[in-house]
């Protein structure tokens, strides 16, 4: 008959730590995740009552073994973050031999959750800014079947032309370079911001990944800024900046609320 990892008065021994470690983990169901924080309980009193000579050597034996990260408490603590929290409270030089694979999971795991991102308001912002911008295209393409290279020229966009008609320099370099990449732009910004939409609303969890969302959208503003404000047709202008301000807004929109400051005495 297996033994039953149940908590009891008496505290096993450092010794016992694998065998209890692969019996939790040939556990199903809920019997697994409270044989896990049994595990973890132990680890942290171990911190308090075991010599760190004989604890380290046994932890990092744990921290080594496939599944470690696999096995999780009731509170979704896993045994190898209760394992890479042991060593790090333990003295000089423990916490140095920590790896940092641990020690990044240990950070991600303990990272403080944040509020659901505002998905209505965020999806408003990017479907008006969007379909402005669509608005926008659409009408220069009309401008220039109406209008053929007036309209580019009302832009700016004429260039140095060569005496006797010839086509300039710039206006070549345009047409090889900057016509080609110009298509791209509006699709970069719907497909980028979708793309960031969903991560924001559906996978960012943690105030990291919320963080690392509202970089992305704050760069697609950037970006379309940037490019927002370069010769173009004015209507292509205009889109490219309400579409840049759509990104703006909804990376404002994800900003992680700073923790609370506990209360003065």
């Amino acid at each position: 008959m297996s033994t039953q990892l149940q908590p009891s008065p008496v505290t096993p021994s450092v010794n016992e730590l694998e065998p209890l470690f692969e019996e939790a983990l040939r556990t199903e169901g809920s019997s697994r995740a409270l044989k896990a924080g049994y595990l973890n309980a132990i680890i942290a009193r171990w911190v308090q009552t075991e010599d760190p000579s004989t604890l380290a050597p046994a932890l990092h034996a744990l921290l080594a073994k496939e599944g470690v990260k696999q096995l999780v408490d009731e509170q979704g603590m896993p045994v190898s973050a209760a394992a890479t929290q042991a060593l790090l409270a333990m003295s000089y030089p423990h916490p140095l031999e920590v790896a940092p694979e641990h020690l990044e999971a240990l950070r991600k795991q303990t990272e403080p959750s944040v509020p659901p991102a505002p998905k209505g308001w965020i999806l408003t912002v990017l479907v008006v800014a969007t379909l402005i911008q669509a608005v926008y295209f659409f009408l220069a393409d009309d401008m220039r079947h109406m209008f053929g290279a007036t309209a580019e020229q009302l832009a700016g966009e004429s260039g140095l032309a060569l005496p006797g008609g010839g086509v300039g320099f710039f206006d070549r370099l345009e047409m090889v370079a900057w016509r080609p990449v110009r298509s791209l732009v509006p699709w970069v910004q719907v497909v980028g911001s979708t793309v960031l939409y969903f991560f924001s609303t559906a996978l960012a969890t943690k105030a990291w990944e919320r963080t690392l969302a509202r970089r992305g959208f704050l760069g697609l503003g950037v970006f379309g800024l940037v490019v927002g404000v370069l010769p173009r047709h004015v209507y292509e202008n205009c889109g490219t900046l309400v579409a840049a301000l759509g990104a703006l807004l909804a990376g404002w929109m994800l900003r992680v609320p700073r923790p609370s400051a506990p209360p003065s005495a």
